[in-house]
Formats: C-alpha cells, structure tokens, sequence
C-alpha cells in the first residue's frame, strides 16, 4: 500500500477540506465539495496516468495522485505551480509539474486515462481538442464551469468525440450567526464528464 500522509489527510475519501491547503487569493482553487465530486466523476483507481490542466493551487492534482499514485500538473502561472508544489510536498504525494501555456505544452505529453480542465479559458475549444487526442481508449475528461457560456461550449465539442454527461451542484455552507446558523450560497457549478465514444 502507498505512504499517506497521515500528518494532512488520513482518510480514503476525497474532499479534503480546503483549510489544509496552502492558498493565495490570486491563485484559483476548485472547493473540496466540488473536488469531491470531479474526482467522483474521473473514476480513479491506482495506477491510472492523469493530468490536471489549470492545476491552479493543486488540490486536484493532489487528491488525484492520492488516488492513483502520481499526476501531472499545468499551469502557467508560476505562483500556481509554487503552489501545487507546495501543496503536493505537504500531503507527500508524487507529482510532475510544467509550467506552460495549455494547449502548447500537452503536445510533448504521452496519453492519460484521465484528464481533468478546471475552470474557464479562452483557449477551451483547442485544450478539449488536444485533451481529446490525448487519451487512452476507454479515457474520460471532466471539465468543472461556472459560465453558462463555458459549459455549453464544453458540451458541444465534447459531443463530438464523446459520451457526455452533465450534472449542475449548488453547495451552501453553513455560517454561525449569533442566533444559530445561516446557509450561504456558492455559485452553481457545472460538472461536465465525457467518455471517448
């Protein structure tokens, strides 16, 4: 069986709570309820070859390797991928990092059995379209958007090569008030599964 940091998460489900993660504001983070459902969605076992496209803090990239063993991370953001790194370290997972521009730097990469693109980009139709050609038979991307916009033009590429699924989470956490406890709302977030057809 693999080492688990005990010291950082000690569990085998995904949802690591997002107070254990180094952070920085200007860095995007996907939220331990959505993570937890991307990860569901990426059907992950050990061993599987996985890449995290917009690693942002890492926490995919992390609970992704904690399942499979070792991932891959992009970002081109620097302090992204010092975060990732950071990250990574903490929870003792084994990872590889580039710093890039998606989709240019996926060109070199071997194929994955899965692919997880996290949040929005300009770039979306040609990383979907340089996802796709990276992936092994039987290979799944999943894709989280908070765009209306974002999601329906990841639906639509991904029809083309795909079997999609869509499904929409509204999470509310909990807020203690003087008098007891409030729910406050996230924002809707679209999770967007495909299988190579």
């Amino acid at each position: 069986m693999r080492e688990r940091s005990l010291q950082r998460w000690a569990f085998e489900t995904p949802g690591i709570p997002d107070s254990l993660f180094v952070r920085d504001e200007e860095v995007p983070m996907t939220k331990e309820e959505v993570r937890a459902m991307v990860i569901s969605k990426l059907r992950l076992r050990e061993g599987q070859d996985v890449l995290d496209v917009g690693c942002g803090t890492g926490s995919v990239t992390v609970e992704m390797a904690l399942v499979t063993g070792y991932a891959v991370g992009i970002d081109e953001n620097e302090k992204a991928i010092e975060l990732t790194k950071t990250n990574a370290d903490n929870f003792k997972v084994n990872i590889k990092l580039i710093q890039g521009h998606a989709p240019d730097v996926m060109r070199d990469l071997d194929k994955f059995d899965r692919i997880f693109i996290g949040g929005g980009s300009d770039m979306l139709e040609s990383i979907l379209e340089e996802s796709m050609m990276h992936l092994k038979e039987g290979g799944r991307i999943v894709l989280d958007a908070i765009q209306l916009e974002t999601a329906t033009r990841a639906i639509s590429i991904m029809s083309t090569k795909m079997d999609v699924e869509v499904t929409q989470i509204t999470i509310s956490k909990g807020m203690r008030t003087k008098t007891g406890t409030a729910m406050l709302a996230r924002n809707p977030v679209f999770i967007i599964s495909g299988e190579l057809k």
